[in-house]
Protein backbone atom coordinates (compact mmCIF):
# COMPACT_ATOMS: atom_id res chain seq x y z
CA UNK A 1 0.00 0.00 0.00
CA UNK A 2 1.26 3.54 -0.85
CA UNK A 3 0.82 6.94 0.57
CA UNK A 4 0.62 10.30 -0.84
CA UNK A 5 -0.80 13.48 0.30
CA UNK A 6 -3.87 14.49 -2.31
CA UNK A 7 -5.87 17.68 -1.31
CA UNK A 8 -7.67 17.19 -4.78
CA UNK A 9 -11.58 17.95 -4.42
CA UNK A 10 -10.82 19.90 -0.65
CA UNK A 11 -11.17 23.46 0.05
CA UNK A 12 -8.70 24.99 2.50
CA UNK A 13 -9.22 28.88 4.60
CA UNK A 14 -5.86 30.05 5.92
CA UNK A 15 -6.04 32.74 8.16
CA UNK A 16 -3.56 34.49 8.28
CA UNK A 17 -2.58 33.61 5.20
CA UNK A 18 -0.61 36.56 3.40
CA UNK A 19 2.78 35.85 5.19
CA UNK A 20 5.47 33.93 6.79
CA UNK A 21 3.74 30.56 8.01
CA UNK A 22 0.41 31.66 6.47
CA UNK A 23 1.87 31.75 3.39
CA UNK A 24 3.77 28.78 3.30
CA UNK A 25 0.85 27.00 4.53
CA UNK A 26 -1.20 28.81 1.64
CA UNK A 27 1.82 27.45 -0.91
CA UNK A 28 1.86 23.59 -0.17
CA UNK A 29 -2.10 23.14 0.49
CA UNK A 30 -2.14 24.16 -2.60
CA UNK A 31 0.33 22.08 -4.33
CA UNK A 32 -1.22 19.37 -2.68
CA UNK A 33 -4.28 20.37 -4.89
CA UNK A 34 -6.22 21.98 -2.47
CA UNK A 35 -8.84 25.21 -3.66
CA UNK A 36 -7.67 28.22 -1.79
CA UNK A 37 -9.38 30.79 0.33
CA UNK A 38 -6.31 33.36 1.49
CA UNK A 39 -7.27 35.74 4.26
CA UNK A 40 -5.32 38.55 5.50
CA UNK A 41 -5.79 42.40 6.44
CA UNK A 42 -3.88 43.62 3.84
CA UNK A 43 -4.61 43.62 0.39
CA UNK A 44 -1.57 43.54 -0.99
CA UNK A 45 -0.10 40.33 0.21
CA UNK A 46 -3.27 38.45 0.12
CA UNK A 47 -3.64 39.00 -3.73
CA UNK A 48 0.06 38.03 -4.08
CA UNK A 49 -0.02 34.85 -2.44
CA UNK A 50 -3.38 34.16 -4.52
CA UNK A 51 -1.34 35.04 -7.48
CA UNK A 52 1.50 32.40 -7.03
CA UNK A 53 -0.88 29.85 -5.95
CA UNK A 54 -2.00 30.64 -9.97
CA UNK A 55 0.72 30.80 -11.53
CA UNK A 56 1.49 27.33 -10.24
CA UNK A 57 -1.73 26.11 -11.37
CA UNK A 58 -3.94 26.05 -8.68
CA UNK A 59 -7.22 27.63 -7.51
CA UNK A 60 -7.47 30.33 -5.12
CA UNK A 61 -9.41 33.39 -3.91
CA UNK A 62 -8.54 35.99 -1.35
CA UNK A 63 -10.38 37.78 1.51
CA UNK A 64 -9.40 41.01 3.45
CA UNK A 65 -10.85 40.55 6.29
CA UNK A 66 -9.95 41.00 9.95
CA UNK A 67 -10.81 37.78 11.67
CA UNK A 68 -10.85 39.40 15.48
CA UNK A 69 -14.73 40.32 14.13
CA UNK A 70 -17.06 37.45 13.93
CA UNK A 71 -19.25 39.40 10.82
CA UNK A 72 -16.18 39.53 9.05
CA UNK A 73 -15.14 36.02 9.52
CA UNK A 74 -18.59 35.11 8.13
CA UNK A 75 -17.83 37.17 5.16
CA UNK A 76 -14.49 34.64 5.03
CA UNK A 77 -16.88 31.63 5.47
CA UNK A 78 -19.44 32.93 2.63
CA UNK A 79 -16.99 33.66 0.34
CA UNK A 80 -15.35 30.21 0.67
CA UNK A 81 -19.13 28.69 0.09
CA UNK A 82 -20.02 30.59 -2.26
CA UNK A 83 -16.79 30.50 -4.76
CA UNK A 84 -16.12 26.57 -3.93
CA UNK A 85 -19.39 25.00 -2.65
CA UNK A 86 -17.82 23.66 0.68
CA UNK A 87 -15.35 24.18 3.35
CA UNK A 88 -12.57 21.35 4.30
CA UNK A 89 -9.90 22.23 6.12
CA UNK A 90 -9.46 25.08 8.38
CA UNK A 91 -5.58 26.52 9.18
CA UNK A 92 -5.84 29.43 12.01
CA UNK A 93 -2.27 30.83 11.24
CA UNK A 94 -2.31 34.55 12.78
CA UNK A 95 -0.57 35.15 16.17
CA UNK A 96 1.84 38.23 17.35
CA UNK A 97 3.80 38.36 20.50
CA UNK A 98 3.46 41.30 23.29
CA UNK A 99 6.65 41.67 25.28
CA UNK A 100 6.29 42.99 28.97
CA UNK A 101 7.09 42.31 32.38
CA UNK A 102 3.64 41.00 33.26
CA UNK A 103 3.87 43.26 36.48
CA UNK A 104 3.91 46.19 34.29
CA UNK A 105 1.82 44.88 31.74
CA UNK A 106 -0.78 47.25 30.76
CA UNK A 107 -4.50 45.53 30.65
CA UNK A 108 -5.02 47.12 27.05
CA UNK A 109 -1.92 44.56 26.14
CA UNK A 110 -3.48 41.63 27.72
CA UNK A 111 -6.63 41.70 26.13
CA UNK A 112 -5.14 42.03 22.66
CA UNK A 113 -2.98 39.53 22.98
CA UNK A 114 -5.70 37.05 23.73
CA UNK A 115 -8.10 38.16 21.21
CA UNK A 116 -5.36 37.64 18.52
CA UNK A 117 -4.06 34.65 19.08
CA UNK A 118 -7.09 32.76 20.95
CA UNK A 119 -10.64 34.37 20.49
CA UNK A 120 -9.97 34.41 16.69
CA UNK A 121 -9.06 30.52 16.67
CA UNK A 122 -12.54 30.24 18.25
CA UNK A 123 -14.34 32.59 16.24
CA UNK A 124 -13.52 30.98 12.78
CA UNK A 125 -13.44 27.38 14.17
CA UNK A 126 -16.86 27.94 15.06
CA UNK A 127 -18.09 29.56 11.87
CA UNK A 128 -15.99 27.07 9.87
CA UNK A 129 -17.44 23.62 12.25
CA UNK A 130 -21.59 24.95 11.53
CA UNK A 131 -20.46 24.61 7.56
CA UNK A 132 -18.60 21.20 8.38
CA UNK A 133 -21.60 19.97 10.24
CA UNK A 134 -24.08 21.09 7.83
CA UNK A 135 -22.35 19.53 4.45
CA UNK A 136 -21.78 16.34 6.34
CA UNK A 137 -17.99 15.35 5.69
CA UNK A 138 -15.08 15.11 7.24
CA UNK A 139 -13.47 18.15 8.01
CA UNK A 140 -10.34 19.34 9.70
CA UNK A 141 -8.97 22.21 11.81
CA UNK A 142 -5.38 23.46 12.32
CA UNK A 143 -4.41 26.04 14.70
CA UNK A 144 -0.78 27.24 15.30
CA UNK A 145 -0.08 27.21 19.18
CA UNK A 146 3.72 27.92 20.60
CA UNK A 147 5.81 25.63 22.83
CA UNK A 148 5.48 29.09 24.99
CA UNK A 149 2.13 27.63 25.70
CA UNK A 150 3.96 24.48 27.00
CA UNK A 151 6.38 26.12 29.03
CA UNK A 152 7.19 29.06 30.85
CA UNK A 153 7.07 32.65 29.02
CA UNK A 154 9.16 34.81 31.03
CA UNK A 155 8.06 38.51 29.68
CA UNK A 156 5.18 37.52 27.78
CA UNK A 157 3.02 36.33 29.91
CA UNK A 158 -0.30 37.16 28.19
CA UNK A 159 1.42 35.31 24.92
CA UNK A 160 2.21 32.09 26.36
CA UNK A 161 -1.46 32.05 28.55
CA UNK A 162 -3.19 32.63 25.12
CA UNK A 163 -1.24 29.66 23.40
CA UNK A 164 -2.04 27.29 26.48
CA UNK A 165 -5.52 28.15 25.54
CA UNK A 166 -5.05 27.31 21.85
CA UNK A 167 -4.33 23.66 23.58
CA UNK A 168 -7.18 23.67 25.94
CA UNK A 169 -9.44 24.74 22.92
CA UNK A 170 -8.46 22.45 20.69
CA UNK A 171 -8.54 19.91 22.77
CA UNK A 172 -12.25 20.74 24.36
CA UNK A 173 -13.18 20.73 20.53
CA UNK A 174 -12.02 17.89 19.19
CA UNK A 175 -13.92 16.27 21.86
CA UNK A 176 -17.14 17.68 21.17
CA UNK A 177 -16.83 17.85 17.32
CA UNK A 178 -15.75 14.30 17.08
CA UNK A 179 -19.38 13.08 16.65
CA UNK A 180 -19.15 15.32 13.33
CA UNK A 181 -15.40 13.94 12.07
CA UNK A 182 -14.17 17.31 12.81
CA UNK A 183 -10.59 16.64 13.45
CA UNK A 184 -8.83 19.49 15.67
CA UNK A 185 -5.53 19.21 16.50
CA UNK A 186 -2.46 22.22 17.23
CA UNK A 187 0.98 22.89 15.81
CA UNK A 188 3.56 24.27 18.09
CA UNK A 189 6.50 25.69 17.01
CA UNK A 190 9.72 26.53 18.33
CA UNK A 191 12.16 29.19 17.10
CA UNK A 192 11.11 30.16 13.63
CA UNK A 193 12.65 32.20 11.36
CA UNK A 194 9.39 34.41 10.38
CA UNK A 195 9.63 38.03 8.21
CA UNK A 196 8.65 39.09 11.71
CA UNK A 197 11.43 37.30 13.48
CA UNK A 198 14.59 38.36 10.42
CA UNK A 199 13.51 41.83 10.62
CA UNK A 200 14.03 41.67 14.08
CA UNK A 201 17.72 39.89 13.92
CA UNK A 202 18.49 42.23 11.00
CA UNK A 203 21.93 43.30 12.09
CA UNK A 204 22.29 41.48 15.63
CA UNK A 205 24.13 38.21 13.82
CA UNK A 206 25.64 37.58 17.43
CA UNK A 207 21.60 37.07 18.86
CA UNK A 208 21.14 34.90 15.60
CA UNK A 209 23.76 32.61 16.06
CA UNK A 210 23.44 32.24 19.92
CA UNK A 211 19.56 30.70 19.22
CA UNK A 212 20.55 28.54 16.94
CA UNK A 213 23.40 27.24 19.37
CA UNK A 214 20.82 26.35 21.64
CA UNK A 215 18.14 24.38 19.08
CA UNK A 216 20.04 20.54 19.65
CA UNK A 217 18.91 20.12 16.06
CA UNK A 218 21.21 23.20 15.35
CA UNK A 219 18.92 25.64 13.02
CA UNK A 220 16.29 27.59 13.40
CA UNK A 221 12.84 26.19 12.24
CA UNK A 222 11.42 27.47 9.27
CA UNK A 223 7.74 28.67 7.56
CA UNK A 224 7.91 25.24 5.64
CA UNK A 225 8.47 23.21 8.55
CA UNK A 226 5.29 24.54 10.14
CA UNK A 227 3.69 24.23 6.71
CA UNK A 228 4.44 20.65 6.61
CA UNK A 229 3.42 19.74 9.62
CA UNK A 230 -0.44 20.98 8.48
CA UNK A 231 -0.26 19.41 5.69
CA UNK A 232 0.00 16.61 7.59
CA UNK A 233 -3.10 17.27 9.95
CA UNK A 234 -5.02 18.74 7.02
CA UNK A 235 -5.04 15.62 5.17
CA UNK A 236 -6.10 11.84 5.16
CA UNK A 237 -2.42 10.85 6.51
CA UNK A 238 -4.20 12.05 10.64
CA UNK A 239 -7.40 10.58 9.79
CA UNK A 240 -7.30 8.88 13.30
CA UNK A 241 -6.22 11.43 14.98
CA UNK A 242 -7.84 14.16 16.78
CA UNK A 243 -7.01 16.78 19.78
CA UNK A 244 -3.02 16.50 19.49
CA UNK A 245 -0.28 19.09 19.71
CA UNK A 246 2.66 18.53 17.38
CA UNK A 247 5.64 20.27 18.93
CA UNK A 248 7.97 21.53 15.66
CA UNK A 249 10.91 23.38 17.31
CA UNK A 250 14.22 20.81 16.81
CA UNK A 251 13.86 19.57 20.45
CA UNK A 252 14.17 23.31 22.03
CA UNK A 253 11.20 22.80 24.35
CA UNK A 254 12.68 19.71 25.68
CA UNK A 255 16.22 22.19 26.16
CA UNK A 256 13.77 25.13 28.20
CA UNK A 257 12.05 22.46 30.35
CA UNK A 258 15.28 20.65 31.56
CA UNK A 259 16.33 24.47 32.53
CA UNK A 260 13.22 25.18 34.20
CA UNK A 261 13.51 21.55 36.06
Amino acid sequence: MSYSIQLEDKVAIVAGGGRGIGRSTSLILAEAGANMVVVDVEKDRARAVVNEIKAMGGKAVPVIADVRDSKQVDKVVKTAVDKFGQIDILANIIGLASWAPAIEMPEEVWDGDLVMNLKYVWLCSRAVARVMVEQNRKGSIVNIGSISGMTAAPSHAAYGAAKAGIVGLTRSLAVEWAKYYIRVNTVAPGSMKTPRIVEMLSGSPEIDEAQRKRIPLQRWGTTEDIAKAVLFFASDLSDYITGQVITVDGAFLYTQLAMLG
